[in-house]
């Protein structure tokens, strides 16, 4: 028997790919709020033998249509077990896609402090999920909390990268003219990546934090320095999984400019922007920053600004939707971690 496939969004995340779906194919979940704040969720269908694809943005601001509430990404995660509830276990196969992984900072165990990003793994285990599937995970490592289930890592990075070397016209045919840089030690890998693409250099900062001290929920930066290749002259390409409040992307921007680097970009998945666009827009006018690139793929507010560029990645997301549900047996196309060179990816694109 043939499982239809079904798609159910916890929340008015990725309203695109909801467009890609077909009116079958999503099931209009009804997630309840009473004004005391607890909730429940209402389905139309048991779903019943049927493969069930279900979608979650933790960072999801929208208010709630019952209570006006923007929910935390703790109530979006209670939501994820609340849908499982209303399925009573009858769907042949479960699957939970969460762009932007739950926790995914909270991966290493600190005295005091519990793994809450392998916690949710396993509690997903628990659940019934057979296949995970998250976006650029802060430390794909976590994985190894549920080593028998599958746990897919989706990258962007193709897509970013293709986007911006078209968009700014750089000439990535000169490899000696073009840096990549990491913003700290965690990130070097997947600077390494882009560089890789591109076929250049690559470097990193490396910061100390005060750890004696928490300002605006993390230990302040005491300092920061640059390891590597010198930015000066050169194009100069910064790299991150996420761009929260952006504080350390805005101090790496400036230190390289006084540096003697020649143009300064922002490639990071998910932009958060916790803090506003303000300073963002502002060293971009000022010429500092030359345009910071951002995925679609988490909850965005409405950025009208020339400084920041918005790439689509919920077309690679159905892509993958659509080849698990087919069963397909590699993946590594649609997850985008096929290594093709920039120019590779460019010709791909202007075909």
């Amino acid at each position: 028997m043939n499982e239809k496939l079904k798609l159910i969004f916890i929340n008015n995340c990725l309203s695109k790919l909801r467009e890609m779906a077909s009116t079958d194919e999503v099931v209009d979940a009804d997630f309840v709020r009473f004004q005391d704040g607890s909730g429940k969720v209402v389905l139309p269908t048991e779903c019943r033998d049927q493969d069930v694809y279900i979608i979650c943005d933790v960072n999801d601001k929208t208010p709630n249509k019952y209570t006006g509430q923007v929910l935390s990404p703790d109530d979006h995660v209670r939501d994820i077990s609340r849908v499982i509830g209303a399925l009573k276990d009858n769907p042949a196969r479960k699957t939970l896609i969460v762009p932007f992984q739950p926790y995914g900072r909270q991966h290493r165990r600190v005295f005091g402090e519990a793994i809450e990003a392998a916690d949710f793994l396993r509690e997903c285990h628990y659940l019934g999920f057979k296949n995970i599937l998250t976006v650029d995970s802060h430390d794909p490592n976590v994985a190894a909390a549920i080593s028998k289930h599958n746990f897919d890592n989706m990258y962007v990075t193709n897509s970013l990268l293709t986007e911006l070397v078209i968009n700014e016209n750089i000439d990535y045919k000169k490899p000696e003219n073009i840096l990549i840089v990491a913003p700290d030690e965690g990130a070097q890998i997947r600077a390494r990546h882009f560089a890789d693409r591109f076929g250049c250099n690559h470097a990193f900062f490396s910061k100390r934090r005060d750890v004696t001290k928490i300002v605006d929920g993390k230990n302040p930066l005491e300092s920061n320095q640059y390891v590597g290749f010198s930015p000066a002259g050169k194009t100069v390409i910064i790299v991150d999984d996420m761009l929260s409040s952006g504080g350390t992307l805005l101090k790496t921007s400036k230190e390289l400019k006084e540096m003697g680097a020649k143009e300064i970009y922002i490639c990071a998945t998910f932009g958060l922007f916790t803090k506003g666009t303000y300073e963002f827009n502002k060293l971009y006018e000022e010429g500092i920053i030359n345009r910071t690139y951002i995925s679609n793929l988490t909850y965005l507010k409405t950025y009208p600004l020339e400084g920041i560029r918005i790439v689509d990645g919920t077309e690679q997301l159905m892509n993958c939707i659509r080849a698990m549900h087919q069963k397909k047996e590699n993946l590594s196309e649609e997850l985008g971690m096929s290594k093709k060179s920039v120019e590779e990816l460019v010709r791909a694109r202007r075909k």
